[in-house]
């Protein structure tokens, strides 16, 4: 609709132009010769087909200068927070030997790798180095391991995490196997959305599993059916009691292990819920978004 008044002088467009500054653009699908592949193989794949190979080429020719560049900026950051900690503007990262051991034992089980798309794969590796951060800098830790690491997941890990060789086992500890390889079946509950149970406390004579996947709700009852084909016990995290969402109950798999840590510290579970689950589940939704639970 027309909201102006006849005889109006437009209003200047707020869009910046720099005519002067040249376009560069990239190489064209049309033009690329790819170097793992011969041209003729290349030409008979799809243009979507091409254009992932381009892009992946053209990453590998420029990834270490990106790298150097991440370095660069990594450096600056660490100087900046060590800044801002002798400013008392933030607390000080904490040493090993000043967190303790809670007692507790939680998986992450990865055995979902061809269940997930490329994006979901880099999302959900960059969950687990989230997951670890939690467990490395809290004043207590959990026993944290990754089962079934492979395929697309352990490349990622291995070309884009590379350090994650370095960090210290007590904190968390890789297993290519599965889980049943590590626990035996009497200790683990497998935590899902789908179970009709719920737990209300957190044994350390129990191990808890949290399904290491990024799905966007499209596999229903996948960790649920899981659980039961392997014999083990299963249970819901109990969100309902203390918080109401409007939205679907997606949590990401760093978000339930920061829950489960938070409660490990304080013992509750309301305390957990609000201030791990993002503020924005508050607001989602018809009828007011998310409510608390009084």
């Amino acid at each position: 609709m027309d909201v102006t008044n006849p005889g109006d002088e437009p209003a200047p467009s707020t869009k910046r132009h720099r005519p002067n500054t040249p376009i560069t653009k990239g190489p064209s699908v049309d033009d690329f010769t790819p170097t793992t592949m011969t041209l003729d193989a290349f030409n008979q794949l799809s243009r979507n087909q091409k254009k992932k190979i381009l892009r992946q080429e053209l990453w590998d020719q420029r990834s270490g200068e990106f790298r150097e560049k991440q370095r660069a900026k990594r450096s600056v950051l660490r100087k900046r927070h060590k800044q801002r900690v002798r400013l008392g503007e933030v607390p000080a990262k904490r040493k090993l030997d000043e967190q303790e051991r809670s007692g507790h034992k939680i998986i992450i089980d990865m055995d979902f790798d061809d269940k997930m798309h490329d994006t979901e794969i880099k999302s959900i590796c960059s969950q687990l180095v989230r997951c670890y951060s939690t467990n490395r800098h809290g004043p207590l830790f959990v026993d944290l391991h990754i089962t079934k690491l492979h395929e697309r997941c352990r490349a990622r890990f291995d070309k884009a995490i590379a350090d994650h060789t370095e960090w210290p086992e007590s904190r968390i500890k890789f297993h290519d196997t599965e889980l049943l390889d590590v626990f035996g079946t009497d200790k683990l509950v497998y935590l899902t959305a789908d179970s009709p149970n719920e737990i209300t406390e957190l044994d350390t004579q129990k191990v808890y599993v949290v399904g290491g996947l990024v799905d966007k709700n499209r596999y229903k009852r996948l960790t649920l059916d899981k659980a039961e084909q392997m014999g083990v016990a299963h249970a819901r995290l109990p969100i309902g009691q203390y918080v109401q969402m409007a939205s679907r109950k997606v949590i990401t798999v760093n978000q339930i292990f920061e829950i489960l840590v938070k409660f490990v510290e304080a013992g509750d579970w309301k305390q957990a819920f609000l201030e791990v689950i993002p503020q924005r589940k508050f607001n989602e939704g018809k009828g007011g978004g998310a409510k608390v639970v009084k």
